[in-house]
């Protein structure tokens, strides 16, 4: 489904969904605070392998997105090790956010038990694994809701292409250092990842251009992507630039995306920085600022909250 479907257009007029997370780190605390803010959603159940006094403390006071308090008193916590071990029973949706489990076989445990959709915060290699591009219709049972990056992307690319007609994409994920990089300096497979993540601008494998793709085959060979982490503990800018078939101004390019705008995209004239877009929901905040246009080349960037923007997308998966 196209990037402008009407479709979630009023998440609170859907049917009332009972969510278990599995995975409370970083994505997971996310989805719950949209959870417990919202009334299309019922948080009853939390599994990580951390002890409920630290989830709760942890969701309680959030180094990012300050204080935020629920009652959890009705939510089960548990620490089961694999999602067959999990006490999800009266769960409908299941979020796996562990990171850990994006196998089909692994995944099919929740549905045995149960659960109507399962949705993961990671891509999958698992082809069973169906991949949902932002405010698309869910048609699997089991669903990855792909990337921040490549939602941000996807938002991007839709639209001018759908507009102007897109020859090709060099993108830039400049994005906050996450939780599997290092404070200091250490040893990882990917060595660059490894160095110290408060200090350094550091080039990393993204797999932003990949998810593209998947999202929509129309994008093979034309589309690539280099990540960059930098020094912000949330917030990230997705920078692209793209080749059209003929020549584009800043204007139309910018009116492009105004027209556009729907739940996951935003476009703003406002000058931002990565600060004025934490806890905002959308995948795609396009900064018209940032839209520079050189014959048939025109370059665009997006911020997006990574951890917000992304859970927002998962929240609305999980809608049944």
């Amino acid at each position: 489904m196209r990037y402008n479907s009407p479709f979630y257009l009023d998440l609170e007029r859907l049917v009332l969904a009972t969510i278990a997370i599995n995975g409370f780190g970083r994505i997971g605390r996310a989805c719950a605070r949209i959870i417990c803010k919202s009334r299309a959603h019922k948080l009853i159940a939390v599994n990580d392998l951390a002890d409920r006094q630290t989830l709760i403390y942890l969701f309680e006071r959030d180094s990012v997105h300050r204080g935020f308090k629920a009652d959890v008193s009705d939510v089960r916590f548990s620490s089961a090790p694999t999602p067959i071990a999990c006490d999800f029973s009266g769960a409908e949706v299941v979020l796996d956010c562990s990171g850990v489990f994006t196998q089909y076989d692994e995944l099919k445990p929740y549905l045995d038990r149960g659960a109507k959709r399962v949705i993961i915060s990671t891509p999958s290699a698992d082809r069973a694994v169906a991949i949902a591009p932002p405010l698309s219709k869910p048609i699997a049972e089991v669903i990855s809701a792909g990337s921040c990056t490549a939602n941000a992307l996807y938002a991007l690319a839709s639209v001018l292409d759908d507009r102007f007609g897109v020859k090709g994409i060099l993108a830039t994920s400049i994005h906050g250092y996450t939780s599997d990089q290092r404070l200091l300096d250490a040893r990882r497979v990917e060595r660059r990842r490894g160095r110290a993540s408060a200090i350094n601008i550091i080039p990393v494998v993204t797999s932003a251009a990949k998810n593209l793709i998947r999202y929509d085959p129309r994008y093979q060979n034309r589309a690539a992507a280099i990540g960059l982490r930098v020094p912000t503990a949330d917030v990230s800018l997705m920078h692209a630039i793209f080749l059209f078939e003929q020549a584009v101004d800043k204007e139309a390019i910018n009116a492009a995306y105004d027209n556009a705008q729907n739940a996951a995209l935003v476009f703003s004239r406002e000058p931002k920085v990565s600060a004025d877009i934490i806890d905002d929901a959308a995948s795609a905040i396009v900064d018209a600022s940032l839209t520079v246009c050189c014959q048939n080349l025109a370059s665009v960037g997006a911020w997006h909250d990574n951890e917000t923007g992304f859970a927002s997308r998962m929240l609305e998966l999980a809608q049944i």
